[in-house]
């Protein structure tokens, strides 16, 4: 078969192999990639044995039946990670057998490629967090540079977009590319109130997925473990969205209680009007404070809760909520995020302590359903789920390795059959 303008060469024993299926619970869906043959994984161990050394950097045709009727070769690195490319022109201009693409693909796949651009990167991440010199702003032009030239060779060795397993194909090859426009778009020039966008230089250290094949197979299955969790996620947003309608029915206002002082009769805040009366209960020199005059507790006007003297009243709606205004149920977006850091056990003591000093002691019982429901089963519930994705992962994984065992085994036995034969 021919792959591109000439014959890719191709390992071990050509005979016509049968269709694989690897999706046991729909037929219908057609044949599927094999995953031990995937982009980024070590090449199987059934195959290490029989693999040339010298075909190693060399383009190949695919390995994979999958891949038959597409345009598309495999390239073994030294390291046995199997690295899968469009047969297409890259750019309309290099095919595989292209010098510049051939040196191209053989850098890019070198596993001291890999370790130099991971090594820039940690290199880099260290010297963002100095403090910003000018000598240290100098070093961005070069680490720019560098991200650069892997990006050119990776484009040359695989394409831009338009075929299948070229640059902008993989989506953590879209990181790379916003990563260096914004550094060039940032590069001596000032940005004013845009200067923010230097931050966006953290992402560098996600480029490390990209680079090394293993580690971009394992996010892969994290993410996908996480899909998982789509429903478990759904019952929790609607049980925090009860748990905050229910805050915002029985304590919106309640956290602005205070002791007031009695609005004075002898005059010396004018005649006891609405503006008069109102000024008065907003001004934070007549709310009683404890001995620092910044807090000012809580009180309420049922049995259990906060007192206040004869000489103040507790009322309702006048100054900020508790810590800074965070701590509320005055509306529902607040109380969201109150009911999630109740789930979460996040201080929560606090809370509990302020809406039972404001609300009475009966109102504990607020508090169990949620830490019961929320924190005890729904977190719990969260974790669980992830544990069985790993579990499942594991279980894949370990019938992986078994088939492998299986299939040298089997190939062993042929050897050893017609040895004797002979």
């Amino acid at each position: 078969r021919k792959r591109a303008e000439g014959e890719v060469p191709r390992y071990g024993r050509k005979k016509k192999q049968k269709e694989i299926r690897y999706d046991d619970e729909d037929e219908d869906e057609g044949p599927q990639p094999d995953p031990t043959l995937e982009q980024g994984v070590p090449i199987p161990v059934r195959l290490q044995g029989s693999f040339p050394p010298e075909l190693a950097s060399t383009p190949l045709e695919d390995i994979d039946p999958f891949y038959n009727n597409i345009l598309t070769f495999v390239v073994v690195s030294k390291g046995k990670d199997i690295f899968r490319f469009s047969a297409s022109k890259a750019m309309w201009l290099l095919d595989p057998f292209n010098p510049i693409r051939r040196v191209a693909i053989y850098i890019l796949v070198h596993p001291l490629f890999s370790l130099f651009i991971i090594t820039t990167i940690l290199v880099n991440c260290i010297l963002m967090i100095m403090p910003t010199t000018p000598t240290v702003e100098s070093t961005e032009v070069i680490f720019t540079g560098i991200y650069t030239f892997e990006s050119a060779v990776k484009v040359m060795a695989r394409g831009f977009i338009l075929c299948p397993f070229t640059y902008l194909r993989d989506a953590w090859n879209w990181l790379d590319f916003v990563v260096i426009a914004l550094a060039y778009v940032t590069m001596g020039i000032d940005l004013g109130n845009l200067a923010a966008l230097r931050t966006f230089r953290v992402l560098r250290a996600l480029k490390t997925v990209a680079i090394v094949p293993g580690l971009k197979t394992i996010v892969g299955a994290v993410i996908e473990s996480v899909k998982n969790l789509r429903d478990v996620i759904i019952l929790t947003m609607f049980s925090l969205s009860v748990f905050a309608l229910m805050g915002l029915q029985i304590y919106m206002g309640v956290l602005t209680q205070k002791c007031i002082k009695k609005f004075p009769l002898d005059g010396s805040w004018g005649n006891l009007t609405d503006e008069n009366w109102d000024y008065h209960n907003r001004n934070s020199s007549n709310w009683y404070s404890e001995d620092d005059g910044y807090s000012f507790p809580l009180c309420g006007n049922i049995s259990g809760a906060g007192q206040c003297s004869d000489e103040y009243v507790c009322l309702q709606g006048f100054g900020p909520n508790p810590n800074y205004g965070y701590t509320s149920f005055d509306s529902f977006g607040w109380a969201f995020l109150s009911a999630f850091r109740l789930m979460t056990q996040d201080f929560w003591e606090d809370l509990y302590q302020l809406v039972l000093r404001a609300a009475g002691p009966w109102h504990m019982l607020f508090f169990i359903v949620i830490i019961f429901l929320g924190s005890f089963y729904l977190v719990n519930l969260i974790l669980a789920i992830v544990a069985m994705s790993y579990d499942e992962l594991q279980r894949r994984a370990e019938e992986e390795e078994a088939a492998e065992e299986e299939a040298i085994r089997v190939s062993s036995k042929m050897h050893a059959s017609k040895f004797f034969q002979f």
